[in-house]
């Protein structure tokens, strides 16, 4: 859902909300005070270090978040609301505490922050533990307060002093066979010669060690085994200890050296208290239960019981196939347990939607042969086969006043038992107009502009389905088959009626966790055309671009994609990015035929030639209260042979909620085209192209937080640039093609403000209001309009403030 329109009263709104500020703010937050307390104000860090730091904004952002008293919330950093709220209804909170407590829970009001010299304490202490585990054994952190005027601001002042850089890793291991698992391993650990050294790293290594172990059969391994020694002293001073007085001379030159301080760590692995930590274990017995309800079901005889490939079988209800399970299954009776294949086993099985929850248990059986002694059993509660759902949408748009929608949607999880996932769709709404002439009832002054319906299916295979073997030793890949079929229909009264029916493969599978692929061998898309009102035709006769994109047509093809994707990476909580790239053709194969029957003079067929780039990256950072968001997205698509232009589906446009924010949907392009005999906003039928570049930056900060969390106001400021551009010149679009030379005069740039309702982190409503600041169509200053800009005048704010109304973020 989106909505877009100019807004003629932002003036009046933000003389209103800065009076409001300006209220808030007059209210004296130490009113409540007591003599001898003081409020705290504000909490300020800064870091001293040497140059090696390259990390001090997170380092940053860590030692805040130690600071435990934290002062008030400000608005903007200047208004102390929710302490003005506390102080409004004050000697109510103190008749009535639950009126109080009741408030805090909403998150509404705070009492004022007396400053606790106690906390201040506190914190220096964790702020000193933090450094010294980030490797900053000999760091100084000190704290000033500053009082004025019964307030106190606090200021707290770091010295990191030198991080100790790793020298050399020693291992010290009892077991000869413990021994070569875990130095072949050595070169993916983290701690390497001349790396900086954490405390932290010690238990990231031990956890890795463990897992290496652990992947070699030796399930009762624990972290328990290791231990990590640091050894910070430089030994390289005591060359000759049989020579004191040497020892001591090189201890001074070290003393005077401007070297680099080392640590030496020691890892040493032992049994412990485990006797059996240097066994390797193997699957002796397999028990798997699709549908467990309890515990009774393990001495249940009553259950259904196959055996296949080894491995128990054992239902209630046959309601998927153990062939599908099996697929999902990398535990196996006599092969050595290994934790990946553990963890992978729960995850493919949790994927395959079927089940509510996977419980998996291993234990050593005494009843079993020594050497197979692992008894693993999985317990898996379906969920509901069925899924229905209805949606409807009432909306506004820049080509329409009302628009609503409603939607049907089946789904179901687990056809032909198979845990094959089969979802439909069904669709179907309206778009009306509205003008005043029309009648003197409001109802009979909306009119209808278009109308849409359609029944979409989509069929999901956990599995990959080819007319030709595909065997891999990928367990990671998790392939998927996934086939779509569906028919849309619109219907724009006054131009069109345009049915589309598509037909599709993919396949979808992961190279690794990050990284996943789409390929399509074969897509459909048959165009038709059944009705042209005459009034389109004639821009049709006029307009060969148009003509040529309208015209009906047989698209197939096929494309592949390569997605991406870090937001679940080691340091996803300080940054991550996204990248989708892929490449799309159509008529290759069809052209082929064509040289051996023609198909347009035989069958009618009329297909299409283009082949198409697109890539799509995004870069987030991350940081306690604000963030940036970036995005680049190009895209271009090249007709060949007999095709002139791009069919209208596979064309770009810009502007709207999700595009370029101070445009509206199809507003602008190609290029520095600009008619302006056609602005009327319903005539946008047009406005679409080849080639699309265009790119988003987005700061997003925290305003408010309120009813406990439940609801978040988030602010943001964006800058947006970009276009559409023919990949031909045209005689219908003077300007419209794309030039290297002209790019930097083509590109749009605007700009704008936006607040984020996020409602319990289920779903955000998205306000934007965003203008022009370049304009390709304006003739001077390289299509810069800043000197145009008036905030205060109506008639500017009407024709170039445009809002739109948005469900989830732009990107």
């Amino acid at each position: 859902m989106h909505s877009q329109h100019s807004y003629p009263h932002t003036a009046a709104m933000l003389a209103v909300l800065s009076g409001l500020i300006l209220l808030i703010a007059a209210c004296n937050p130490t009113k409540h005070v007591e003599q001898g307390q003081y409020l705290l104000r504000n909490n300020s860090l800064k870091i001293k270090a040497d140059k090696s730091l390259t990390n001090k904004g997170e380092l940053t952002d860590a030692l805040n978040s130690l600071i435990i008293q934290k002062p008030n919330t400000y608005f903007l950093k200047i208004a102390p609301y929710k302490v003005s709220l506390y102080n409004m209804r004050y000697k109510r909170y103190q008749r009535d505490t639950a009126a109080e407590n009741f408030q805090k829970k909403l998150r509404t009001v705070e009492r004022p922050v007396i400053f606790d010299s106690t906390l201040v304490d506190r914190s220096l202490q964790h702020m000193r533990a933090h450094l010294f585990n980030q490797g900053y054994f000999y760091s100084k952190v000190t704290d000033t307060a500053i009082y004025h005027r019964r307030k106190v601001r606090v200021f707290y002042q770091v010295e990191t002093g030198m991080r100790y850089l790793i020298n050399k890793t020693l291992l010290d291991i009892d077991d000869s066979d413990v021994a070569s698992f875990v130095r072949a391993s050595m070169g993916q650990s983290a701690l390497q010669t001349g790396k900086p050294f954490a405390m932290t790293m010690g238990e990231e290594e031990r956890s890795r060690i463990t897992n290496v172990l652990r992947n070699k059969g030796y399930y009762k391994f624990s972290t328990d085994n290791i231990h990590v020694l640091v050894d910070t002293f430089n030994k390289s001073i005591l060359k000759d200890v049989a020579n004191p007085f040497e020892s001591a001379l090189n201890y001074i030159d070290q003393q005077h050296k401007p070297k680099q301080a080392t640590v030496d760590l020691h890892i040493i692995i032992r049994k412990a208290d485990e006797p059996k930590a240097y066994q390797r274990f193997k699957i002796g017995k397999l028990s798997i239960y699709p549908d467990f309800v309890d515990r009774k079901d393990i001495r249940d005889s009553s259950l259904r019981r196959f055996n296949r490939q080894d491995v128990n079988f054992s239902y209630h209800n046959y309601f998927v196939r153990e062939k599908v399970l099996l697929n999902q299954i990398f535990l196996r009776p006599g092969d050595y347990f290994t934790q990946d294949n553990y963890d992978l086993t729960i995850t493919k099985l949790n994927e395959l939607g079927v089940f509510q929850y996977v419980q998996t248990y291993i234990i050593e059986d005494s009843t079993l042969p020594k050497d197979r002694s692992l008894r693993c059993i999985i317990l898996m509660n379906p969920t509901k086969r069925y899924d229905f759902s209805l949606e409807y949408e009432v909306s506004s748009g820049t080509t329409y006043t009302l628009g609503n929608s409603v939607g049907i949607n089946f789904r179901n999880r687990n056809l032909l038992k198979g845990a094959n996932q089969l979802s439909i769709s069904m669709t179907g709404g309206l778009e009306l107009g509205y003008s005043n002439e029309l009648a003197d009832k409001f109802v009979d002054r909306f009119y209808l502009l278009s109308r849409n319906a359609g029944v979409n299916a989509t069929l999901d295979f956990p599995k990959l389905i080819a007319p030709f073997s595909l065997n891999s030793s990928n367990t990671t890949a998790r392939p998927h088959t996934i086939l779509g079929l569906g028919t849309n229909i619109l219907d724009r009264v006054d131009y069109f009626t345009l049915i589309n029916t598509t037909a599709s493969i993919t396949y979808n599978w992961h190279q690794r966790s990050n990284i996943t692929w789409d390929f399509s061998p074969a897509f459909i898309n048959i165009l038709r055309l059944p009705r042209i009102a005459d009034t389109f035709q004639r821009r049709l006769d006029s307009n060969e671009f148009l003509r040529n994109s309208y015209r009906q047509s047989f698209i197939e093809g096929e494309s592949i994609y390569f997605n991406y994707n870090n937001s679940n990476g080691p340091n996803a909580r300080r940054h991550y990015s996204s990248i989708r790239a892929g490449f799309e053709e159509s008529g290759g194969l069809l052209s082929a035929l064509n040289s051996l029957v023609n198909l347009e003079n035989s069958l009618g067929l009329r297909y299409s030639q283009y082949v198409k780039f697109e890539a799509d990256a995004r870069h987030y950072i991350r940081r306690q209260h604000y963030s940036f968001a970036m995005r680049f997205f190009a895209g271009i698509g090249l007709p060949y042979d007999k095709s002139t232009a791009l069919p209208y589906i596979k064309q770009y446009f810009v502007g709207g909620p999700y595009s370029l924010r101070g445009y509206r949907v199809r507003q602008l392009g190609p290029g520095s085209y600009y008619d302006s005999t056609n602005v009327s906003s319903n005539n946008f039928i047009d406005r679409t192209a080849d080639i699309k570049l265009e790119a988003n930056a987005e700061y997003r900060f925290d305003i408010i937080q309120m009813f406990g969390g439940a609801l978040h106001l988030n602010g943001a400021a964006f800058v947006d640039a970009g276009n559409i551009w023919l990949a031909k010149p045209s005689p219908d679009y003077p300007n419209g093609e794309f030039a290297l030379n002209k790019l930097g005069s083509d590109v749009t740039v605007s700009t704008g403000l936006g607040v984020r309702f996020d409602i319990s982190g289920l779903f955000v409503i998205r306000v934007d209001e965003g203008f022009p600041i370049k304009n390709p169509a304006y003739p001077v200053h390289g299509g810069w309009v800043g000197n145009e800009i008036q905030f205060f005048n109506s008639d500017w704010r009407y024709n170039n403030l445009v809002l739109h109304i948005a469900i989830g973020y732009p990107f």
